[in-house]
């Protein structure tokens, strides 16, 4: 597959004189060498393709773009057939721009991004088990669109059942991940480099990612399992190693042999040159959830050379649900956490896939729970920064010149997952030898860095109007000829501090584009503002200086820090309103110039805090039976119905209609909590209310019907009650209803929902159809 079939020629204006569009569909793009020099673009045929070819280059100037044929095809399944080219040699650090071209012409505009030669920062998104759950597959599909990574690191399970109908599902779900661009007048899509992994649902053909993909890790043109391990270059600062845990079952010795001297030797070769070093793979060593079996194969495999040859961290899917650890290393037969250096072990997957229980923490385990998501990481030289990403709308979208002018910036408004003790970011920096440290001590002294959520510059002179994501950035004068009075605005997100008692210190990081040799003053804002609305006159002009709590002199560019441990400013906005602060001219007219989140390196808050007094910790649950019962169909279980739950006080066809909800909690390590959540995942809107009752009896959901649970005799006490009147999570506090203290108590009969008046319906999905109802407890033991 590494050979050219055709030498890459000039075309002139070939695409340019053909209107029509190529027969070609599903896009897509993948890594398996050097991703700063080379890039696999795979398509399949739309209809009757003849001939097809890409024409590329490096800018959207067709008149000087090259041409090159298909190195290989391939039929995935008996009828998904794929074209794949190969180019090599590219410029690093480059968006190439192409086109795929056949006898109809040339289609759709793409572009992609090389990795860089150097040390430059980057983000890229992993998760993995895209095989079901297509609704919640295809919000996190497009949240990708929306943050614009380098890469996108999948570890496996892209289908249930590994067929040419469901692969061809994916690859048309994979086109949500395109993000689109306007560029020199013209309609291109971004398009994000793959890197896939082999799961357990490919099983049935050890060729699917070469087959699908085009990857062709052993070089060797041709597809085979070999295939489905590897390592990608993305820059100097990180290699990704993928492996095949499959290859643990019987068969496959002579596979897993040939894999981990590979591995071994890699790491001891060309990986000890990789700043960082991940990898993924499909099945965890130890997953956390009770209903999967460890898997001490991979542990014996992979622990030991992971510690010592520095693997940073490690990506794990195939459970359905999400997880942080500690810092750890092999013993015996474990982990144990070693906060000298280590490993960090992520993921377990759950990118559409149904969540499963996290119920199976182990003593060196942070947090865990039961969402759809994946992980966004923030890869520069001096740290990395995970966090946790849940599938929903609420997402801003980045656009070409966001990410241009900030390679790791991300969208505002992204629902992250907060994880006990750290929160939403866990931040990793390297020991000595380059194994993984966490930015904390030894006392939960945590080293927080707390992102800027508005920052932008008002204007005397220009009173009403707002500079937001002004290309100047943040200003600040005395009296600039131009705009008068200037003050920056500035406010940070707390959120991350909800864990923590006590703040140590606590510092400001400017980035300092045009320096000044006046003084300026820190000063809390009198009052509320944001960023896209602030004005001059929208917060009182001088008025919003209130107290002043720091001054500094920006007498150099690049980085200026200043101390506020003991001014109180932090204090003030956690004890009363987060209303930011002001940056303004303590005296003269030299202005000074500093880079907001868009033009550059935000404004940042460093806090060094105690995080260690939390002794409460989150579990998750997912149903353990859920069937809808009807009564004018008094005798028919439901049980996996394609509909999920139905409650409906008269429907049509079914008449009344309740759902039953179970959650086993007979293996919860915990029986005290504080705090407990229903989440249930609205697919059909209802204005009616809806209550939440205790199930009076026992019931299971492969045989409960009407009669069986005795009908309406079903309702017990009325525990709650909500109104699904849009689409997607509702939660629901059942913490002071008393109901999880009966189920913990052995009367677990679980829950009816049923319409409290009306006939307008409600539609939920099960744990069959899409995403599980979901209990979560806040947990408090010792």
């Amino acid at each position: 597959m590494r050979r050219f079939l055709s030498t890459a020629f000039a075309i002139s204006a070939l695409c340019l004189a053909i209107d029509a569009s190529s027969a070609t569909k599903h896009h897509r793009l993948a890594w398996d060498g050097d991703a700063s020099t080379s890039a696999v673009i795979g398509f399949s045929p739309d209809g009757h393709s003849s001939n097809p070819y890409i024409s590329f280059g490096y800018s959207t100037n067709e008149n000087s773009w090259s041409s090159q044929g298909v190195d290989s095809t391939s039929t995935f399944d008996g009828s998904l057939d794929s074209y794949f080219v190969r180019l090599e040699n590219l410029t690093p650090d480059s968006a190439v721009y192409y086109r795929v071209c056949d006898q109809d012409g040339c289609g759709d505009r793409f572009w992609f991004k090389t990795a860089p030669a150097e040390e430059s920062p980057f983000v890229i998104v992993a998760g993995g088990d895209t095989r079901t759950g297509h609704t919640t597959r295809r919000e996190g599909n497009a949240l990708l669109a929306k943050i614009r990574p380098l890469a996108v690191m999948h570890g496996g399970d892209f289908t249930n059942a590994n067929s040419a109908s469901e692969m061809d599902d994916f690859l048309q779900d994979w086109t949500l991940t395109y993000s689109n661009d306007e560029i020199d007048g013209y309609s291109y899509q971004r398009i994000y480099p793959l890197i896939p992994t082999h799961g357990n649902h490919e099983d049935d053909n050890y060729s699917t990612t070469c087959q699908v993909f085009g990857v062709d890790f052993n070089a060797d043109g041709s597809c085979s399992p070999s295939d489905t391990y590897g390592a990608v270059q993305i820059s100097p600062l990180l290699r990704v190693y993928t492996l095949n845990s499959q290859f643990q079952e019987s068969g496959w010795s002579s596979y897993a042999t040939a894999m981990n001297n590979w591995l071994e030797s890699d790491l001891a070769g060309t990986g000890a040159y990789s700043h960082w070093r991940f990898a993924q793979y499909h099945k965890p060593m130890f997953p956390h959830y009770s209903g999967k079996s460890d898997n001490p194969t991979l542990f014996n495999w992979w622990a030991q050379p992971f510690y010592d040859y520095a693997m940073n961290m490690v990506v794990e899917s195939d459970t359905h649900l999400t997880k942080v650890t500690e810092v750890v290393a092999p013993s015996n037969s474990d982990f144990s956490t070693n906060e000298t250096g280590g490993t960090v072990y992520v993921g377990e997957g759950s990118w559409g896939a149904p969540a499963r229980s996290a119920n199976d923490a182990k003593f060196w385990t942070i947090d865990m729970a039961s969402i759809q998501q994946f992980k966004v990481i923030q890869v520069s030289f001096d740290q990395l920064t995970v966090r946790t990403a849940q599938f929903d709308n609420s997402a801003s979208t980045l656009t070409r010149e966001d990410r241009a002018n900030n390679p790791l910036v991300l969208p505002e408004n992204i629902n992250w997952w907060s994880a006990n003790r750290i929160g939403e970011a866990m931040v990793l920096a390297q020991n000595n030898v380059g194994r993984s440290v966490m930015l904390e001590d030894d006392t939960g002294n945590g080293e927080l860095s707390l992102p800027v959520t508005d920052d932008t510059f008002i204007s005397s002179r220009y009173s009403s109007s707002n500079f937001d994501n002004d290309s100047d950035g943040l200003l600040a004068d005395g009296s600039d000829s131009t705009y008068g009075t200037l003050y920056s605005l500035i406010k940070f997100d707390l959120s991350n501090l909800s864990h923590c008692s006590t703040i140590n210190s606590v510092e400001i990081e400017f980035n300092i584009t045009n320096r000044s040799s006046n003084s300026y003053g820190i000063y809390l804002a009198e009052s509320n503002w944001s960023e896209e609305s602030a004005t001059w006159d929208s917060v009182g002009g001088s008025t919003v200086l209130s107290q002043l709590f720091a001054s500094f002199t920006p007498s150099s560019t690049g980085t200026q820090v200043v101390n506020l441990s003991s001014s109180g400013l932090l204090d003030s906005w956690l004890n009363n309103e987060n209303t930011g602060l002001v940056i303004a001219s303590l005296s003269g007219s030299d202005g000074v110039d500093i880079s907001s989140q868009e033009t550059g390196i935000a404004p940042a808050l460093r806090v060094t805090a105690d995080c260690s007094d939390s002794i409460s910790e989150e579990v998750s649950q997912v149903a353990s039976d859920d069937v809808f019962i009807s009564s004018r169909k008094e005798d028919d279980n439901f049980d996996g119905d394609s509909d999920g739950l139905l409650a409906d006080g008269s429907d049509l066809t079914y008449g009344t209609l309740y759902s039953l909800i179970r959650f086993d909690l007979s293996d919860l390590s915990c029986r005290q909590y504080i705090d407990a959540t229903l989440e249930l995942n609205v697919t059909n809107t209802s204005s009616n209310s809806y209550g939440i009752y205790m199930a009076t009896q026992s019931w299971r959901e492969e045989s409960a019907t009407w009669d069986s649970v005795g009908g309406s005799s079903i309702l017990g006490l009325q525990v709650g009650s909500f109104i699904p009147s849009s689409t997607g999570r509702h939660l629901i506090d059942l913490g002071a209803s008393g109901i999880v203290d009966s189920w913990l108590n052995d009367n677990n009969n679980g829950l009816v929902i049923a319409s409290e008046r009306g006939i307008n319906g409600l539609d939920l999905s099960s744990k069959e159809s899409g995403q599980s109802p979901l209990l979560t407890l806040q947990t408090l033991c010792n």
